[in-house]
Formats: structure tokens, C-alpha cells, sequence
């Protein structure tokens, strides 16, 4: 759910970069003769017919009633391309809306990353390497929208290239999703796959240039979790050319835990450090 980088885990700050780059049918159960067809899913909550609408079903569905701090580590497993694995563990402390601290380990580096509104900064060492704007799909999608107005989240994505006149829905694992910016079978344009049910990030596909050549870094959003009474998902799966890319898996999750607000003050980056 980040942005990043430099060196961390023998992982290049671009690489890192690039990663970061997460209803019930509400029918009545009447007599079902035999051999008839089952009734079809009838939405439950406000009715959602276009991108907009869904983006302020998401925001209403948890607005007053979303984590404000979330705490966890991190497992990574980032895949080369000769078919090795690389590994690595970061920690991990979220304010929503968009604060997020990423301390890669071990802590004693004091390398890692600090994302505050869209400005992602770079650490190596204690030392801050550089400072750079750069909208977090991710977290955005599974955390932020249920906290910012709807109106702001709809502008970011529409900043991504993600088009919302774009809008149906669709199936995934069998659930019904709602998927916004892509036409039926097009997995190469920015996308998002929303859970129709718990309004939820499942499936995220990003499409970008670098320089003569597109990338499109597909991700799966897994193992939803009930945490205190929240939806937390526990598993990232980014796919490259349809082959496993990198993967982050969540492990001690703490919400609503008080966070200092020094964590988040990149001058205090080296000073105020995390605990496990």
C-alpha cells in the first residue's frame, strides 16, 4: 500500500517506486419451484449506477464508522525476473487520511519512506533523499476514500487516467464487483475493482509509461479480515505481464492505537522512531 525508495532489502528505490505505485443478495426466500432459476442478486444499499455514485456509497458505507490508525507489519516478496526471491520486512504506521510511514528493517537503518498528502519522501540512512508528489492508489482505495470527501477521491482518480465515465459491473471469484475506468475484457487500462457487497478495494490494475514502454502492474486485494470490527485485507498480489511481481502480507494488526504525530514530521525522521 505504498510508495517508495531506495535501497532496502537489496530492493532499488525505482523498483520500489514502481510498487507503490488494497452485496448479499438482499432477495426474499419465497418457494422456489423445482427446475425455475434462481432469483437474481438484488442490491442492498444505495442504488450505484455510475463511478460517482459508487465513490460516495463507499465514503457513506464507513465514513462513521472507519479506522483512524491502522499498525502492522509487513512480509514482502518481490519476484525477479530469472525467477528468484527477494525478501524483505517493513513497519508500518497509517493515519487516514494520508499519513503513512514505512520503516524498512532492520529499524536500525533509519531507511524507509513517509507519505504525507501525496508527497512522498525518501530516507536512506537518517538522510532524507529526496521529495516527490505522487497520488497512492492504494492507499487512497483502502483507506482514504472512507474519510475524504467523495468529490476529491473521483479527482484523484481521475488524475490516475483512471476514466470514470467507464462503469459495470462484473464478476471476480464468483462476487459480484462494480469496476470503474475499463470496458468487459479490456485488463490493460487503469482500473478499479470495488467488492459490490462490503464495498471494498479487490482488484486494482495500473497502467503507466516509462518511456517507450508501457507497464501494466495488476493487483489483487486478499484476505479480508476482521480486525476490532474493521475490513483490513492482509495480502497484495501485484502481477507484471501476468506473472507474479511482488507481494506484501500484513501480520500484527493493531487498529485505533494512538500514533505520535512526530512520526509523521519528516524533520523528526531518524529522532522518532516506531514501535514494533
Amino acid at each position: 500500500m505504498k510508495p517508495i525508495f531506495l535501497r532496502y532489502s537489496r530492493l532499488t528505490s525505482s523498483r520500489l517506486a514502481l510498487l507503490l505505485v488494497c452485496s448479499v443478495a438482499a432477495c426474499s426466500h419465497g418457494v422456489v419451484p423445482a427446475g425455475a432459476p434462481a432469483p437474481e442478486e438484488v442490491p442492498s444499499g444505495p442504488r450505484v449506477a455510475t463511478s460517482r455514485d459508487l465513490i460516495s456509497a463507499m465514503h457513506s458505507k464507513y465514513a462513521e464508522n472507519w479506522y483512524h490508525t491502522l499498525r502492522f507489519a509487513q512480509s514482502n516478496t518481490f519476484y525477479t525476473q530469472s525467477g528468484g526471491e527477494q525478501k524483505s520486512r517493513w513497519v508500518e504506521n497509517l493515519s487516514v487520511p494520508g499519513r503513512l510511514r514505512i520503516d524498512f528493517e532492520p529499524l536500525t537503518s533509519k531507511s524507509g519512506l513517509l507519505i504525507v498528502n501525496n508527497k512522498v519522501t525518501t530516507f536512506d540512512g537518517g538522510r532524507r533523499v529526496d521529495t516527490r508528489h505522487a497520488i497512492q492508489a492504494i492507499l487512497m482505495l483502502t483507506a482514504d476514500v472512507y474519510a475524504i470527501p467523495p468529490a476529491v477521491t473521483a479527482r484523484r482518480l481521475d488524475s490516475l487516467k483512471i476514466d470514470l465515465a467507464k462503469f459495470r459491473e462484473d464478476r471476480l471469484d464468483k462476487k459480484r464487483v462494480y469496476v470503474i475506468g475499463a470496458d468487459k475484457d479490456d485488463l490493460e487500462s487503469s482500473q478499479v475493482w470495488i467488492d459490490a457487497d462490503k464495498l471494498v478495494l479487490v482488484r486494482l490494475i495500473q497502467r503507466e509509461k516509462r518511456g517507450e514502454k508501457s507497464l501494466v502492474t495488476d493487483t489483487h486485494v486478499n484476505d479480508y479480515r476482521d480486525v476490532d470490527g474493521f475490513p483490513v485485507a492482509h495480502e497484495f498480489v501485484s502481477l507484471r505481464d501476468g506473472k507474479p511481481y511482488f507481494k506484501e502480507e500484513y501480520e500484527n494488526v493493531h487498529v485505533n492505537e494512538l500514533i505520535p504525530p512526530s512520526l509523521f514530521d519528516p524533520s523528526r525522521w531518524s529522532s522518532a522512531q516506531p514501535s514494533r
